[in-house]
């Protein structure tokens, strides 16, 4: 019999500072009212001066860990989703490691920038690991810092509203029975959407310097912030693609809708996933939801959603999740999850 994977533990952890719609700068120039009707979005979390991604993952670590299901020793393997990695190069993983006190076990870190489809693509990797028998324990964590690099200005104001920081982690082990399983991952990818979605140009390996612009000139720094050349085409292609890989993995495992007892989605935008479950007939009440209080955290969300709902009781061993994403490159993908 094959042997199956299944989520063992998870965690999470959101910065303490707290920005309301109203508390964005005035040279933003926007309103609570505009993001609400535009995202769903009240409020993000921002990191404090000094803080980098891997502080973020490291806690959201230590806070899985706290919950006594998995203990330190037994990870074999991390895998990092991140769009915001501390530095160009080396990926953060290993400095999450180091900072975790794991440099000692020489378990080997993974990073992967699939921004917000950055967990359902890692969760497939950890899946086929395990599954193969490859490792035993897979760290998956996906954490972001994007308030260090958003555009405050009129400019920016599009891409800046919609995003916020934090981390969360799964842990991924063999499964011990069928009322706790990953049934399927399904991803996907369409580079020809790369530079039509959000993207963010500041390192050029085909300029020299790779950095060609006068931060200090405003005509010339755009490339330093995050762009998204049409929201359109984004929501278009999110709601499709979102809605077309979920429909996918139902029909490969012979569900249906109705059998799903929650969706987790990416928390990009309210009206995203309203048209997705309108599309996929689902029920409102059965979408799960925290981006009015953190925003969208790429890689993080998720996981932060799924540990929240968690931690209220809400969603129980043996539940039956979809969770579908959408992200810039364009990539996308879904996962079945029987918690």
């Amino acid at each position: 019999m094959k042997m199956k994977a299944h989520i063992r533990s998870l965690g999470m952890y959101v910065p303490e500072v707290i920005v309301k719609n109203e508390d964005l700068p005035p040279e933003v120039e926007t309103s609570d009212e505009w993001i609400r009707q535009r995202s769903g979005i009240e409020e993000r979390r921002y990191a404090k001066p000094g803080q980098r991604t891997s502080d973020l993952a490291a806690r959201a670590v230590e806070n899985l860990l706290s919950r006594g299901d998995v203990q330190a020793e037994e990870i074999d393997c991390m895998i990092l989703a991140t769009l915001s990695p501390d530095y160009f190069f080396p990926g953060a993983g290993v400095i999450v490691q180091d900072k975790l006190g794991w440099s000692a076990g020489l378990i080997p870190c993974y990073d992967i920038r699939q921004q917000c489809s950055g967990f359902v693509y890692g969760l497939q990797m950890a899946q086929a690991f395990v599954e193969t028998g490859m490792y035993q324990n897979v760290l998956l964590i996906g954490a972001e810092i994007h308030s260090n690099a958003l555009d405050f200005s009129k400019r920016g104001r599009a891409v800046t509203v919609l995003f916020g920081d934090g981390a969360a982690a799964v842990v991924v082990s063999p499964a011990k029975d069928e009322n706790s399983q990953i049934l399927m991952t399904e991803i996907h990818a369409d580079g020809s959407g790369a530079l039509n979605g959000i993207h963010m140009k500041l390192h050029d390996i085909g300029k020299r310097p790779v950095i060609d612009y006068d931060p200090l000139d405003f005509e010339q720094n755009a490339d330093l912030y995050p762009a998204m050349p049409s929201s359109k085409n984004l929501f278009s292609n999110a709601v499709r693609r979102m809605t077309e890989v979920s429909k996918s993995v139902l029909k490969k495992l012979g569900l249906r809708v109705e059998d799903i007892d929650w969706v987790v989605p990416h928390q990009a935008n309210f009206r995203i996933n309203n048209s997705v479950t309108d599309h996929l007939g689902i029920a409102k009440d059965k979408v799960l939801y925290n981006l009015q209080r953190y925003a969208n955290t790429t890689a993080a969300t998720i996981p932060l959603v799924l540990t929240e709902y968690v931690d209220k009781g809400v969603i129980r061993r043996g539940d039956l999740l979809l969770m579908p994403a959408f992200g810039s490159g364009f990539t996308w993908g879904a996962a079945i999850v029987r918690y």
